[in-house]
């Protein structure tokens, strides 16, 4: 293992997740910084070359989320894969990143503690998550019939909104969003502002549950797709 100079508040991170995790790094030529994880095992990849401690900072920041062992975006792709509309929109890749989108919002206030600054956070990151450019370019049916990928690109590019760390002027997007499909850009924006207020520290099966949140997200979203014609 080939441990990278870390600054105070990053190396207390990793001492503090040490206790409950075997975290290792290994160096890689990549241009980003990544790390895989499995249970209680994780190893961190990253470059010397290209990654300072703000990137290693994010993500232990990721591994330090588990300890609140919420599931979300996973949830929704293994309750969702043998539906035939809904594992066309919902695919693997997509719901990994609505997990890693609501992972940046939780652990962003933490980041900040950290001492680091907002453009420190992501690559490019004060830029716009989703160029106004692009979201024009969707179209999400055709003669009546809906694609599953342009519907993959629409949920995922909202989720990079709502997102964002900074405040970027973003009041195109919504319009043009909203107007493509008002119910479905609803159901999004809706599972957003309760996952916001939603406490990760205090998960509950009963009073605060992550799966019920992902299930009404999965709900809403099977009534979406009901009537529709997806290919």
């Amino acid at each position: 293992m080939i441990l990278p100079i870390l600054d105070t508040a990053t190396n207390n991170l990793l001492e503090e997740l040490q206790k409950d995790f075997e975290i290792s790094f290994e160096t890689k030529n990549i241009n980003y910084c990544e790390v895989f994880q499995k249970n209680n095992i994780a190893t961190i990849y990253y470059n010397p070359e290209h990654i300072d401690t703000s990137t290693i900072a994010h993500e232990l920041l990721h591994i330090w989320l588990t300890k609140f062992n919420y599931s979300i975006g996973n949830h929704i792709f293994l309750s969702t894969k043998s539906d035939k509309k809904l594992s066309k929109v919902l695919n693997k890749f997509l719901c990994d990143y609505i997990t890693n989108c609501c992972d940046h919002y939780k652990m962003y206030p933490k980041f900040i503690e950290m001492g680091f600054s907002p453009d420190e956070f992501l690559k490019d990151s004060l830029e716009p998550k989703a160029s106004f450019k692009d979201v024009k370019r969707l179209k999400l049916k055709f003669w009546g019939i809906y694609n599953s990928k342009a519907i993959n690109v629409y949920i995922g590019s909202l989720f990079s909104i709502l997102a964002d760390h900074v405040e970027n002027d973003y009041t195109q997007h919504f319009l043009y969003l909203k107007k493509l499909d008002y119910d479905l850009y609803s159901i999004i924006s809706d599972f957003w502002n309760k996952w916001k207020i939603f406490d990760i520290k205090n998960i509950d099966a009963i009073y605060n549950s992550d799966l019920d949140l992902a299930n009404s997200f999965i709900d809403n979203m099977t009534e979406w797709v009901k009537t529709k014609k997806i290919v």
